[in-house]
């Protein structure tokens, strides 16, 4: 079998496997035995389970990140930049859904390592620059933007967790609504 397809085999299964098992309940033979190849094979991609998982959650999590941000048109109002990204998770596939449930779960703490959670850290750092680039469209006060960004991820990320963990179906009306009301609110005051 092609070795790049035999990774992503790897990759697709271990997802599965961590989301359903947890890292601790995953062992490497599982995976090996999920995804049709010898151990050693899996060894041959990746040092041990840590890394897998970090390719899978982290990596992967990131990329898929990247993408979604790629596929929003630069340009639009605020509102609907904000609304696009979140219904973009509403339509994530199972396995980009997977990738992002077990990413949280790092965040939060449920999964994985210190290190990977170290790197998410960074990674938010990051993305709340991001977010304050955005929305100092709509705020020109720095300490409102302060709060306004704060807020603006907080929303962004309560969703997400409702649509991504609970697999709750929040209609586009909702999250038109709490978006439009925050931005709403900084540009009255």
């Amino acid at each position: 079998m092609d070795k790049v397809i035999m990774k992503d085999i790897i990759k697709i299964k271990a997802i599965e496997l961590f989301s359903e098992k947890g890292f601790y309940g995953t062992s490497i033979r599982d995976i090996s035995k999920a995804a049709g190849c010898s151990i050693p094979m899996i060894y041959y991609y990746y040092n041990n389970k840590n890394e897998l998982f970090e390719e899978v959650v982290y990596n992967e999590f990131v990329l898929l990140i990247d993408r979604l941000n790629s596929q929003i048109q630069r340009g639009l109002p605020i509102e609907e930049i904000y609304f696009l990204a979140i219904k973009q998770r509403k339509g994530l596939n199972d396995y980009d859904k997977a990738v992002y449930k077990l990413a949280m779960k790092v965040w939060l703490r449920f999964e994985g390592s210190t290190e990977i959670r170290d790197k998410f850290i960074i990674w938010r750092e990051g993305r709340y620059e991001r977010n304050k680039r955005i929305l100092s469209k709509v705020c020109s006060d720095i300490n409102k933007l302060e709060i306004l960004t704060s807020v603006m991820i907080g929303i962004f990320e309560n969703i997400t967790e409702r649509i991504i963990l609970l697999d709750e179906d929040i209609s586009n009306e909702k999250i038109i609504e709490e978006v439009k009301f925050i931005i709403d609110c900084v540009k009255k005051h």
